[in-house]
C-alpha cells in the first residue's frame, strides 16, 4: 500500500515548558527514569502541544502545572509495564491525537520503536513535525484508521498496543488487539469506571482472544492491562 507524503505543515517553535522542580522525582517514584535530555525533550514537546493547540484542537488541558501531570506524568505510568521489552520492541499507540502517551513514552524508552497511528491528517502531520523537530527517530506515524492498519501491513507486528482517551474498552479492543502478536499486550489508560468499560466489553474481548489481566491504579488514572491469547490454528480443508 502506498502512502501520499503529507505537506509540511508550521510547527511552533515556543519556548519549552518548563518542567516543575519535582518532577524527576515524581517520575521516579512511577518507577521511571528520566535524565535531563528526557525533561528537555519532554517540555519541548508540551510547549508545541500548547502553543499548536492555539490552531488545532489537540488538548482541552491549558494549564502548564496540569500538563505536567495529567500529559507528561500520566503517559510515563506506562513505562514501567514496558520494563520487560528489549531493544528494538515495537510499540503501536492507537488513536494518537496530540501524541499522549505515545510521545513521552518514546522520550523515556528512545530504544523502543513507536509507531502512532492517527486517522486525521492535521493531527497526523503535526505528530511527524514534532518528532522531527525532538530527534525522535524512534518514532513513525500512520495517518490512518486503526481498523484500517489492522486489517494489512500492521496487523500483529506489536509487542505493546497503548491507548489513552480515544473510547470505551468495547470500542477499543477490536482497533488495538488485531495490531499485537499473539501473547503480546494492550495498555488502555482508563479513568475511574474501568471496571464497568470491562464489564460491557467481556463478549468483545473474547472475540478478540483478549484476556483481562490486571487493572493498576496509578497516581493519574488506572491502566488495564489485556493480554492477546494464541492465534487461532488454521482449520483443514473440508474434503468433498
Amino acid at each position: 500500500m502506498s502512502h501520499k507524503p503529507r505537506e509540511a505543515i508550521p510547527l511552533p517553535d515556543p519556548t519549552a515548558l518548563a518542567a516543575p522542580d519535582d518532577l524527576v522525582a515524581r517520575a521516579a517514584a512511577l518507577g521511571v527514569t528520566l535524565d535531563a535530555r528526557a525533561v528537555s525533550r519532554l517540555g519541548d514537546y508540551l510547549g508545541r502541544l500548547l502553543a499548536m493547540n492555539e490552531r488545532m484542537n489537540l488538548t482541552a488541558i491549558t494549564d502548564p502545572a496540569e500538563v505536567w501531570t495529567r500529559h507528561a506524568l500520566d503517559a510515563l505510568t506506562l513505562v514501567p509495564l514496558l520494563a520487560d521489552l528489549k531493544a528494538g520492541a515495537r510499540v503501536v499507540d492507537v488513536g494518537s491525537g496530540g501524541g499522549v502517551p505515545a510521545i513521552p513514552v518514546a522520550i523515556a524508552r528512545p530504544d523502543l520503536k513507536v509507531t502512532l497511528v492517527e486517522a486525521t491528517q492535521k493531527k497526523a502531520a503535526f505528530l511527524e513535525a514534532v518528532a522531527k523537530a525532538l530527534g525522535l527517530t524512534n518514532v513513525t506515524v500512520r495517518a490512518q484508521r486503526a481498523e484500517l492498519v489492522g486489517r494489512a501491513d500492521l496487523r500483529g507486528l506489536f509487542d505493546v498496543a497503548t491507548a489513552r482517551a480515544v473510547g470505551r474498552i468495547a470500542m477499543l479492543a477490536p482497533l488495538a488487539a488485531p495490531l499485537v502478536k499473539p501473547g503480546g499486550r494492550v495498555l488502555l489508560i482508563k479513568g475511574q469506571r474501568a471496571d464497568e468499560e470491562l464489564e460491557e466489553a467481556l463478549l468483545v474481548l473474547a472475540e478478540e482472544r483478549c484476556t483481562h489481566e490486571q487493572t493498576i491504579d496509578t497516581p493519574t488514572g488506572r491502566i488495564v492491562v489485556l493480554r492477546l491469547g494464541p492465534a487461532e490454528p488454521r482449520k483443514p480443508p473440508t474434503r468433498r
